[in-house]
């Protein structure tokens, strides 16, 4: 542990994974704490004058305000962040959440099914709080849509569903929508319609993807390489998901796919083969037997997410699983295969 004195018109940069102390209170994106945890691949701004006491870690030192000055908005209804990867987006989102949640509250739909912040990965998950947060990691999920993939190419719709969907479970004076760093190709199409079904006021986070206004992008953004991008989503799917044990379900509780001596979805047909890597021709696939099991799967009660689970085997006679709950009437599935025991990602279904 060090300890740090921040003088005024000065921040600094915490990165992870750190226990941060602050004597007599800092601001942290635009909310005030005693102390705070930033995770590992994560990095939170502190602003100046502050006395610091950080366990962890590594600092970088800023002149002036870490908060880029556009980003002090005041909103109301639903309003869409939209952004590249690596613009800001989480940080605005954190900040918006912070300066507005005296006004009555604050949601925020998690639409960044790939670095998910707020629920595991693959899922469209919304939060409302009525306090600041160091970030909006810290939010409590209410409710979640299970997209079903990191990758959203040929699952757009199902992101469009699970923002609406959250949608109707929330309400707050601002209501923030979090989306994907797809901003190129069929990307712009999927935020455009995102924002025409959610009726959302727009900003965009570094550069103008759609009409509305524009929040700069702050100086000192954390990068992260695809494989740190991978540590974070095993560190979402430790966070949200503890396997409490085994279960099983009727072969009609699977949705949205089903069985049929193999596994048919609306985004492909997997057959169980001997080959060595999965192989196929448009959206038929012959795969590796292993890779019909394992399958990441979110567990429904009537409509609400109940729970996760992780499939083990599939049949005409039904569906064996581990699971985090024991009441659920429907398992929802998608490409995203995970490890039971160490819950990290393994290859998911192509």
């Amino acid at each position: 542990m060090f300890s740090l004195e921040l003088p005024s018109d000065t921040a600094a940069l915490v990165r992870g994974p750190a226990r941060v102390d602050c004597v007599g209170g800092c601001r942290v994106f635009g909310g005030f704490f005693e102390s705070f945890y930033v995770p590992p691949y994560k990095q939170y701004p502190v602003e100046g004058p502050a006395s610091l006491k950080i366990d962890g870690g590594s600092v970088v030192f800023l002149r002036g305000s870490p908060i880029p000055e556009d980003w002090r908005l005041s909103l109301e209804g639903v309003v869409m962040l939209v952004g590249p990867t690596d613009s800001g987006k989480s940080g605005l989102s954190t900040y918006l959440v912070n300066t507005h949640v005296d006004r009555g509250g604050v949601c925020v739909v998690d639409a960044d099914v790939g670095q998910s912040d707020i629920g595991p990965p693959g899922f469209v998950t919304c939060a409302c709080t009525s306090e600041p947060a160091p970030h909006i990691s810290e939010l409590k999920p209410l409710d979640g849509y299970y997209v079903g993939s990191v990758n959203l190419q040929g699952m757009e719709e199902l992101l469009v569903a699970g923002v609406v969907r959250c949608l109707r479970r929330v309400s707050a004076p601002l209501v923030l929508i979090n989306t994907p760093g797809w901003t190129t190709g069929r990307g712009i199409q999927l935020l455009r319609a995102l924002a025409d079904a959610a009726e959302a006021r727009v900003v965009n986070v570094g550069e103008r993807i759609l009409p509305g206004p524009t929040a700069s992008r702050p100086g000192h953004i954390y990068p992260r390489s695809p494989q740190e991008r991978r540590e974070l989503r095993n560190l979402a799917y430790k966070k949200h998901i503890s396997l409490k044990g085994e279960a099983t379900a009727p072969a009609e509780a699977l949705s949205p796919c089903r069985w049929e001596g193999g596994l048919v979805c609306p985004w492909g047909r997997y057959v169980p083969g001997d080959v060595e890597r999965p192989e196929g021709k448009g959206r038929d696939y012959v795969v590796p037997r292993p890779y019909l099991r394992h399958i990441l799967a979110g567990l429904y009660k009537a409509g609400r997410l109940a729970g996760y689970g992780v499939v083990e085997r599939i049949s005409d006679e039904g569906i064996s699983l581990y699971t985090t709950a024991e009441d659920f009437d429907e398992v929802r599935i998608g490409k995203i295969r995970l490890d039971p025991q160490r819950l990290e990602e393994l290859d998911p279904l192509p």
